[in-house]
């Protein structure tokens, strides 16, 4: 009995011994990961909703995070009116840092100078020539597109090839579309149509285009699932799609793209830094880091646009895009826009919503 119970009073003192040891340990160790966690700026960003959704903010913004230790915040929204009125509210002056998702058919309304300070510290040398730049610098483009006819080639073997044929029945009930009070897409597609056809010509244009008008969507990639999955055969969007889809989902290159014998319009999304930005050199770091070829590659898995940077290597698919479609975004000039796009917005609403066949 003594042996017993002297075994198990040493069995006991090893084991507290063992313990305060571990716990010794497991305290140190806590300490040096809190130690190593530590950030060493911070980035409060404010972005879309397809920034997440596309995957986007993983391989780009938090691989940024994680190779220079910031610590990093995101508000997303679902579109760019909603984002920009909440950068206004003065509960967030001198917040935030960046903002993503800036497409160029937003700032026909508005000067970025209003909401963003100008970045002469981020070279744009290596940025496509094609690509418009902000005169006041104030906007860094790092995705772009031209604006095409998506179809499926399964349902039209020949696509319409212009507006015109774009109007006729046989294509009633199968166009996708964007609406332009929420997302860019569909604010890019109305400017389009009143650049090709004037304040006179768009609403004729809209008009007959309504009976094959399938359904109206907040975001295009509501749109393209329409198509994926064999709801309608046609839409308004970006050309490089195929391409995207090709690279990704090869069973489904059947989904095509046209650029209509009218020419096309270029969308440009971008960043752009807050005029009073808390941490503008951690700021200025990212928009250089997004617009360098590395990441720029992920505007193409992920965003499915190409990217801005020459320099950026493109799979095949990309490769064979032609770099230089005819657009008509020149035919727009900035103050007649502004004082007409309102006007245009509420037209096309009345025009598509009117019966509330939508």
């Amino acid at each position: 009995m003594t042996l017993r119970k002297r075994s198990v009073k040493l069995f006991i003192i090893i084991s507290l011994v063992l313990c305060l040891i571990s716990g010794f340990s497991c305290k140190k160790n806590n300490k040096e990961v809190k130690k190593q966690i530590t950030p060493s700026s911070y980035l409060y960003i404010f972005a879309l909703d397809h920034i997440r959704e596309s995957g986007f903010e993983t391989v780009v913004i938090k691989d940024f995070a994680k190779q220079n230790n910031i610590g990093l915040r995101i508000n997303l929204f679902p579109d760019l009116s909603m984002l920009m009125q909440t950068l206004s509210n003065p509960d967030y002056q001198g917040k935030v840092d960046i903002v993503l998702g800036l497409d160029n058919s937003f700032f026909y309304d508005i000067a970025s100078s209003d909401y963003f300070a100008p970045v002469p510290e981020v070279s744009l040398q290596e940025i496509r020539y094609e690509i418009p730049r902000d005169s006041e610098h104030c906007l860094i483009p790092y995705a772009s597109a031209n604006l095409a006819f998506i179809y499926d080639s399964k349902k039209y073997p020949e696509p319409p090839h212009s507006f015109g044929e774009l109007q006729d029945s046989k294509y009633y009930s199968q166009l996708a579309i964007c609406d332009p009070s929420q997302c860019g897409l569909g604010r890019s597609t109305l400017l389009w149509t009143v650049a090709l056809f004037s304040e006179q010509g768009y609403e004729q244009l809209w008009s007959s285009l309504r009976k094959n008008i399938y359904k109206i969507y907040p975001n295009p990639t509501l749109c393209l699932d329409a198509i994926r999955t064999g709801k309608c055969g046609l839409m308004f969007g970006y050309n490089t799609i195929p391409a995207w889809l090709n690279e990704l989902y090869p069973s489904e290159s059947h989904i095509k793209s046209i650029i209509p014998e009218e020419g096309s319009f270029l969308y440009v999304e971008s960043a752009a830094l807050c005029k009073d930005a808390p941490h503008k050199d951690t700021a200025l770091q990212f928009l250089k880091y997004l617009i360098s070829p590395n990441p720029q590659q992920f505007v193409m898995y992920k965003l499915a646009m190409m990217p801005v940077n020459g320099r950026t290597p493109l799979p095949t698919s990309f490769a064979h895009i032609p770099a230089i479609i005819y657009s008509h975004n020149n035919r727009l000039e900035q103050q007649p826009v502004q004082d007409s796009l309102q006007v245009w917005m509420s037209n096309w609403k009345r025009m598509m919503y009117g019966n509330k066949r939508f």
